[in-house]
């Protein structure tokens, strides 16, 4: 498809709406997680207030909630840097 944009317009702008089709695609994924991300915390620190109140909060390790926030960051990450790449290819090989 890239190769025949060169030469057809109506390939080109088929070329244009499956960029921004990805970069609309990774905008909601990435916007998802955030959400889910700040779903997670608030859920948890429920929890661990929860624990607190009943005084079993020492058996809850909370190193947990920063390799959740790792977590997180590294599936954005993925997510940012694939819909880089899908994004740009096509116009390299343009």
């Amino acid at each position: 498809m890239v190769e025949k944009s060169r030469t057809d317009n109506a390939q080109l702008i088929v070329m244009f709406i499956f960029v921004a089709l990805i970069v609309v695609v990774n905008i909601v994924v990435i916007f998802g997680l955030f959400k889910g991300r700040q779903t997670r915390t608030k859920l948890i620190n429920g929890l661990i207030t929860m624990y607190k109140d009943q005084n079993v909060d020492k058996y809850y390790d909370k190193s947990l909630l920063e390799n959740y926030n790792v977590r997180y960051n590294l599936f954005i990450l993925v997510v940012l840097f694939t819909g880089i790449i899908a994004t740009v290819v096509p116009f390299v090989l343009r």
